[in-house]
């Protein structure tokens, strides 16, 4: 299968990657030459230096598309501008090629307006990538279910589950993951627990399983604020980020890039919580957690 992938950032690359290891061609295509070939050359390396690994690269939209299976759209930018690069792309296909687009931050039934076809659009995003067993299979309101049934196929294709979800804000697991983030951090600032044990509690004895806070530090506290802002706009209050991520934000501590957020970091390895345990009431008084 021939896979194009449009966008050299890090989901493209994620993408990417993960098709390559799958044996299927891929072509990844961004609008600088050293740049498409960095991250060409990245994912190679990711293979055991294969440079046999289907993947090529280009800065041409139409040497990227022509002839391809499936186009995955993870440029960077708004719905206007993901709109006028699937329309451009629909123009350079076959009618039976599929258009994803993919972008947690973003309706796909409103991009797939831009399409003459927009029935054979659809949204596909990676779990935990760039090897998270799981994929996002976003149904936007114009998706067939034979585009669904492709789109579907194709993930089980990647050795990855596929997990359909409608077209709503945060899709499933974006929605999941800041709940929990946002859940965590309020119990540490109301002093239920300790940052450790909470991260504990959830990972409940899987060593491969991070724990919500210790997640929240490695995507950036920054980043896990405008992600919930967003959400609480379009959803509601349930999102909004707790007083004391933003208190962190404000100090500069924002995770690993800043070597503390909820944790104290050393070679991106958490060594220790940033933050105290909850005090021991003493026995007889009416102190109490605050």
């Amino acid at each position: 299968m021939i896979v194009a992938v449009l966008g050299t950032g890090q989901r493209g690359r994620d993408i990417a990657q993960r098709c390559v290891r799958a044996g299927h061609e891929v072509r990844l295509r961004g609008t600088d030459a050293s740049d498409v070939m960095d991250r060409v050359d990245e994912i190679r390396h990711a293979l055991n230096g294969d440079v046999s690994a289907g993947i090529d690269g280009t800065t041409g939209l139409e040497s990227a598309v022509s002839g391809s299976d499936i186009v995955i759209d993870a440029t960077d930018g708004g719905t206007d501008s993901h709109r006028e690069v699937v329309a451009e792309t629909e123009t350079m296909v076959e009618a039976e090629t599929l258009i994803a687009v993919s972008d947690t931050s973003l309706s796909v039934t409103a991009v797939a307006t831009g399409l003459r076809s927009p029935d054979r659009a659809v949204g596909l995003n990676l779990v935990d990538p760039p090897d998270g067993a799981i994929v996002e299979v976003v149904i936007a309101e114009q998706t067939t279910a034979a585009t669904r049934d492709r789109a579907t196929d194709f993930v089980a294709g990647l050795d990855a589950s596929p997990v359909v979800v409608r077209d709503t804000p945060g899709f499933a697991a974006l929605r999941l993951e800041l709940a929990t983030i946002a859940e965590a951090v309020r119990m540490v600032e109301d002093r239920v627990a300790g940052v450790r044990d909470i991260d504990r509690t959830f990972e409940r004895g899987q060593s491969d399983r991070d724990g919500p806070l210790v997640r929240a530090d490695r995507h950036g506290l920054e980043t896990v604020i405008t992600a919930l802002e967003d959400l609480a706009e379009r959803l509601d209050e349930r999102f909004e980020p707790p007083p004391l991520l933003r208190r962190k934000v404000e100090d500069g501590q924002l995770g690993v890039v800043t070597g503390e957020g909820f944790y104290v970091w050393e070679d991106g390895t958490p060594i220790a919580g940033a933050d105290p345990d909850p005090d021991v009431p003493t026995r007889g008084s009416e102190s109490e957690f605050r």
